[in-house]
């Protein structure tokens, strides 16, 4: 497959803002492509050069790009940054210069996907003395044979963003699509869908069949992709395959597995009345990570499927001493630890383990601690379907003597009373609150259910929890703030729905200069001239940015907004958070954001709604 076919492909997916419509081109590129490329084509798609937990980073910054392209084109640096700082976007830049180069080519060639992507896996691995002119001399050597339209996709790939608006769920929906009709071949699989039908007019039944089959593939495939996040190495067995092909995934130790999500309640009172006797354990307020050991080889994930193993050599060699098992994966939370005091940092401190220098040097001085709460596998054995208590327990046994990984602390109660004794000695002991998880349910890899419930100390705020938002877009300073370049936020919140983010609120306060600061330089990164396809929003800030990062937010409470998008119901109205203020950047991926229907669920517990009687309406 040619590069021009593909960037030609997603030319047109950038151009449009239906999901479907955009699954169904994705569905046709994807089924052109082949066995060996298309791998690369879905990376391609995501932005990256492999899997979230392997993907290279290309290591060209903004300056070599200008560099690059100025070096394919004729044109100066300065000529380029000028333009740049006009359009907003490299790959427009690149392309616009493409078409007007000031000199030939002495030799161009028809770019391929394996040579695009190949050259950007050589600028990625470059290192050491004349590093840098060798990347800028591959990456001029893509410009030099691209057309106008490959010139902006080639241009936007080592900024991580090809700007497509193109999530995971609907590359799912776009395999799904092209495995269809091999699906319902089988007689069961027809049986049991055809059993579920509602329509009774032979036309529509066919189209009400056709949806029900292809949302059961996509959770046959999103299933799979939750045990082994590799979206691109599930493709390629599709490919070579057809669905039998999905039989040979399963996890193991190495490939990141997609955490369960826990849901809030906002008191102990329904907690027990949601689960009955349940484990309540303490919530920690630091990193979640997943441990994989394979022998001696221990790699740590982030709750993003982001490899962390270099970062914490003191876990990787606690991990090493401590767990009694050949393979093992399972889960715990990681906390910067005090010698001196006895007492564990807050999150501030914690998140200075988070780094790629002087880590050693951190180490030492922030040392971690990790609360081990969950295991998912154990020498060859796959244990997700096991009921939770039993997990614990097998968990418990593989924690051998040490003081860097020890079990969450916990009790099992159906008691309110006991819950809240066990909430505030989580709180007073300067921790975030307490989990409870439901004694018989499984692990339920990628998915927010009622299995686990948190409890947090915000809850004992103005509204009932904090919530995660994903940033929009911002608003530029004005006063004091004007020296950040940033004075306030719009953050939406995620619908799992239609794939796409819903704008909740603006968000002015909360923000230190060290906050501001980061901001800004995080948000000018990833800043587009237009509303990302993803993004649903009625309100318009000065600058619009892709949907990355996540903060957490309180606020006073939830309100009806025809303002706002999020949960916008056929008259035009919306919901918001009222007097919203930032706490902290989240580590989590944009779609872990709070839900739209979680908001909702907020609203309809608040007295407030309640009192007025308005909860029917809402």
């Amino acid at each position: 497959m040619l590069f021009s076919e593909l960037a030609a492909y997603f030319d047109s997916i950038e151009n449009i803002s239906s999901r479907l419509e955009m699954s169904t081109i994705l569905a046709e590129m994807l089924s052109k492509a082949e066995e060996k490329e298309i791998g690369m084509v879905i990376y391609l798609s995501q932005g990256a050069l492999g899997p979230r937990h392997k993907a290279l980073e290309v290591g060209i910054g903004e300056g070599l790009l200008e560099q690059g392209i100025a070096k394919a084109t004729g044109y100066t640096k300065d000529e380029v940054a000028k333009l740049y700082k006009q359009m907003g976007d490299l790959g427009l830049v690149a392309e616009k210069l493409v078409e007007g180069r000031k000199q030939g080519s002495l030799f161009s060639e028809k770019l391929t996907i394996a040579k695009v992507f190949g050259n950007f896996v050589k600028i990625a691995q470059a290192g050491g003395k004349g590093s840098q002119d060798s990347k800028l001399g591959m990456f001029a050597e893509l410009l030099n044979s691209a057309s106008k339209v490959e010139a902006r996709y080639i241009a936007r790939v080592p900024l991580g963003n090809l700007r497509l608006g193109v999530g995971d769920p609907t590359l799912m929906d776009a395999l799904a699509l092209n495995y269809l009709d091999e699906f319902t071949e089988n007689k069961k699989t027809r049986k049991a869908i055809e059993k579920g039908l509602k329509e009774k007019n032979e036309e529509k039944r066919k189209e009400e069949f056709r949806l029900r089959a292809r949302q059961g593939l996509r959770e046959v495939i999103e299933a799979k992709y939750n045990i082994f996040s590799d979206l691109g190495a599930i493709a390629e067995k599709l490919k070579a395959k057809g669905l039998r092909g999905l039989d040979e995934i399963d996890m193991m130790p190495g490939a990141p597995i997609r955490p369960t999500l826990a849901e809030r309640l906002p008191s102990a009172e329904e907690i027990v009345k949601k689960l009955g006797k349940c484990a309540v354990e303490t919530k920690y307020d630091g990193f979640r990570l997943a441990m994989h050991k394979n022998g001696n080889e221990v790699t740590i994930f982030s709750r993003q499927s982001e490899n962390m193993t270099e970062m914490f050599p003191d876990l990787v060699e606690a991990v090493r001493k401590q767990i009694k098992a050949r393979k093992a994966i399972f889960e715990g939370e990681a906390l910067a630890y005090s010698e001196e005091t006895q007492q564990y940092f807050p999150f501030q401190v914690t998140i200075q383990r988070k780094r790629k220098y002087d880590i050693a040097k951190k180490a030492e001085e922030f040392p971690l601690r990790l609360f081990a709460f969950d295991i998912m596998y154990l020498d060859g054995k796959n244990l997700m379907a096991r009921p939770f208590r039993e997990r614990r327990q097998i968990l418990g046994k593989i924690i051998g003597k040490g003081e860097a990984i020890a079990l969450t602390k916990s009790i099992e109660t159906d008691s309110p009373e006991k819950i809240n004794q066990f909430f505030l000695e989580s709180i007073e002991s300067g921790l975030e609150g307490i989990i409870a998880k439901d004694l018989n349910s499984p692990y339920i890899a990628g998915a927010r259910k009622f299995a686990w419930i948190k409890l947090k100390r915000s809850y004992k705020g103005e509204l009932s929890d904090s919530v995660d938002v994903t940033i929009i877009g911002y608003f530029k300073g004005r006063g004091k703030r004007t020296q950040f370049g940033l004075g306030g936020l719009l953050t939406a919140v995620y619908d799992r729905e239609s794939d796409t983010f819903k704008s909740v609120a603006k968000i002015g306060t909360g923000m230190s200069e060290e906050m501001l600061s980061e901001l800004e330089s995080k948000l000018s990164k990833t800043s587009v001239k237009q509303r990302p396809s993803r993004v649903d929003s009625e309100i318009e800030p000065h600058i619009w940015v892709e949907p990355l990062y996540v903060i957490e937010v309180r606020a006073d409470e939830i309100t009806r907004s025809p303002m706002h998008t999020a949960g916008r119901d056929k008259g035009g109205t919306g919901y918001a958070l009222r007097f919203p203020r930032m706490i902290k950047f989240r580590e989590k991926r944009p779609e872990e954001s709070t839900t739209v229907e979680e908001i909702i669920a907020m609203y309809r517990k608040q007295p407030s709604v309640q009192v007025e009687g308005t909860v029917a309406e809402s």
